[in-house]
């Protein structure tokens, strides 16, 4: 069996000033990307926006081939 890993998805979750919630993403997270890296890019992309970052995510996907 083969494993071909794909690129992720890192979903943003914003709360604004009068508690309501917005998601943003963007594509392209490398497989191999630690842990601590996506945070830290993530992180470092939610302080360029006014709103308060409420969650961080990532999505990612895995084919599995005979």
């Amino acid at each position: 069996m083969t494993v071909i890993e794909k690129l992720g998805r890192l979903y943003f979750t914003f709360q604004d000033a009068n508690g309501n919630t917005r998601r943003e993403s963007i594509t392209g997270i490398v497989p191999n990307a630690s842990d601590q890296d996506v945070y830290d890019v993530g992180t470092a992309i939610a302080g360029l926006i006014s709103d308060n970052l409420a969650n961080l995510s990532l999505l990612s996907h895995k084919d599995y081939q005979a």
